[in-house]
């Protein structure tokens, strides 16, 4: 399958890009000692900077990066500032004649990723604010696909038909996904982020949008137990009230049940609520749990559709959330 592209030695350190030149004027605080210039002149050449000078303060020196060039022989020109006590500012970080492996690694994602790559704030997964509008731009496509019983390599290649960025698998996920058994949920209606965490949830896999060093955004798909960062959500915490957003979970009405298994009164719970209905596989087989093995009963009241699933949940030790996907579409997933 060509168009899932394995990850190699993920997180590594790369090489400054070898076209890049660097070049850092450093200006230099009263009283900052001939020995600390030395030190700061070798530690900067040592960590990839092609070209250092240091001069004295002028008025209207700032820090600054200036970028020059062309995209395939970029050119960086740096003004940095030492203080007396011998901290460098630079744009986007502060380092010392003891910051070898820090400047190294600053150099190295100027090189790969130009200005955004030092100067960008981060937010989850690593990345800037523009590339996190990308990737929830691209993961609120609709999936569109049906899914319920088919193979989850189809699904998958379906999903990256769909998204704009690509989706890239580890190479251990995809031998989990190559003998996953067929999907369990028709998740079409769903949007591509809510739909693939969901479907990959199942077996223990995780989505998780990721910026290599130098490389495009991309959606890696990989086991769960290999992240310790975020990962994709299934689903998100709506801002609307459960009344405004499934109103037909708030109707009032005179609920027994007696006689049912949970995944029974479940399933003829389900058509009414007026949105899907999704279970936390993945969790159900961890904790043992099988709702069709599991009797529910609730004496006769006059309640609400919500409350009735919340207490034949319970039953079963799990709980019903409302959420929605990043398009705003309500979905019901029960989980523990």
């Amino acid at each position: 399958m060509a168009l899932f592209v394995s990850f190699l030695a993920l997180g590594g350190a790369t090489a400054k890009a070898s076209d890049a030149w660097i070049s850092i004027e450093v200006v230099t605080a009263q009283g900052v000692q001939p020995t600390a210039q030395r030190e700061l002149i070798e530690t900067l050449t040592n960590a990839g900077a092609d070209n250092v000078r240091l001069r004295g303060h002028q008025a209207g020196d700032k820090v600054e990066l200036r970028t020059t060039g062309t995209d395939e022989r970029p050119r960086y020109a740096l003004i940095g500032v030492l203080d007396a006590r011998g901290n460098l500012t630079l744009p986007g970080g502060k380092f010392n004649a003891r910051s070898r492996s820090q400047l190294q690694d600053y150099f190295d994602r100027l090189g790969a990723d130009g200005a955004e790559g030092v100067t960008a704030p981060r937010g989850k997964f690593g990345l800037t604010e523009k590339q996190t509008h990308v990737v929830r731009d691209d993961l609120t496509k609709m999936l569109g696909v049906e899914t319920k019983g088919r193979p989850l390599p189809d699904v998958l290649k379906d999903a990256d038909k769909v998204t704009g960025l690509r989706l890239n698998m580890d190479d251990s996920a995809w031998k989990i996904v190559r003998e996953a058994k067929p999907v369990d949920d028709d998740v079409q209606m769903l949007t591509t982020g809510t739909a693939l965490a969901l479907l990959l949830k199942r077996d223990g896999l995780v989505l998780v949008p990721t910026k290599e060093r130098g490389e495009e955004v991309v959606h890696r798909i990989a086991r769960a137990a290999d992240i310790e960062g975020d990962v994709w959500p299934v689903g998100w915490k709506p801002r609307r009230a459960p009344s405004q957003l499934a109103p037909k979970m708030m109707e009032n009405l005179n609920a027994q049940v007696e006689g049912f298994t949970l995944q029974e009164a479940m399933d003829s719970i389900a058509p009414r609520l007026g949105l899907p209905v999704f279970w936390d596989h993945a969790t159900l087989r961890a904790k043992k749990i099988v709702p069709s093995e599991i009797d529910v009963k609730l004496a006769l009241q006059q309640t609400y559709l919500k409350r009735v699933a919340d207490k034949l949940l319970f039953q079963a030790r799990l709980r019903g959330e409302l959420k929605v996907d990043e398009a705003g579409t309500p979905f019901y997933w029960i989980s523990r």
